[in-house]
């Protein structure tokens, strides 16, 4: 054989090892790949799950954040309804004490809710005060407030000059009516 026949011989038979070998190498790398395929799918597969916990933990720090604010806002909503009650209160006896035309009305107001504070409710429109069983409209309670020793501070002084003169009542004059001459003098001096 020549050299050239020994070299082809050789040729070939290194490229049918290389053929036979490489074969080999890719069924064993197929079911290699496949085995890695397998194992990445398995350790990805876990991940989602770790990752479920760590969301419901951040749905359930978000719930009890949602939650607080919940009762933040139901106190606030509170403090409000309490302040619109007050102001209400406080606008219903102020227009009371103006009909009444006490002395010194903010100081008349100030110490008379202090008393009537929480006696002091509404029911619609109306304002009433309840001391026990008894209960009274506002203006009554205002009445019996200025009747008593704390209140007569507040009753403006009468018109009557003199411990000993009584008070004289004006009845009022018929605009259809003409006046009396003696009714006209009277109002002249």
């Amino acid at each position: 054989m020549t050299e050239q026949e020994i070299q082809a011989l050789i040729d070939a038979s290194l490229n049918s090892f290389k053929s036979e070998i490489k074969t080999e190498i890719t069924t064993a790398n197929q079911g290699l790949a496949s085995s890695l395929t397998k194992e990445i799918k398995k350790l990805q597969a876990p991940q989602p799950t770790v990752a479920e916990p760590a969301e419901t933990n951040q749905e359930k720090l978000t719930l009890r954040a949602l939650e607080q604010q919940l009762t933040d806002l139901k106190t606030q909503l509170a403090n409000k309804d309490l302040e619109t009650v007050a102001a209400k209160r406080s606008s219903a006896v102020s227009q009371v004490i103006a009909n009444s035309k006490a002395l010194s009305p903010s100081a008349l107001q100030k110490l008379f809710l202090l008393d009537y504070v929480d006696k002091i409710k509404q029911e619609g429109d109306k304002w009433y005060v309840a001391q026990g069983e008894s209960v009274s409209t506002l203006e009554d309670a205002l009445n019996s407030y200025l009747s008593s020793e704390d209140g007569k501070a507040f009753v403006p002084p009468s018109g009557v000059k003199g411990s000993s003169a009584q008070e004289t009542k004006v009845t009022p004059v018929d605009p259809n009516q003409k006046p009396k001459a003696a009714d006209a003098l009277f109002e002249s001096f």
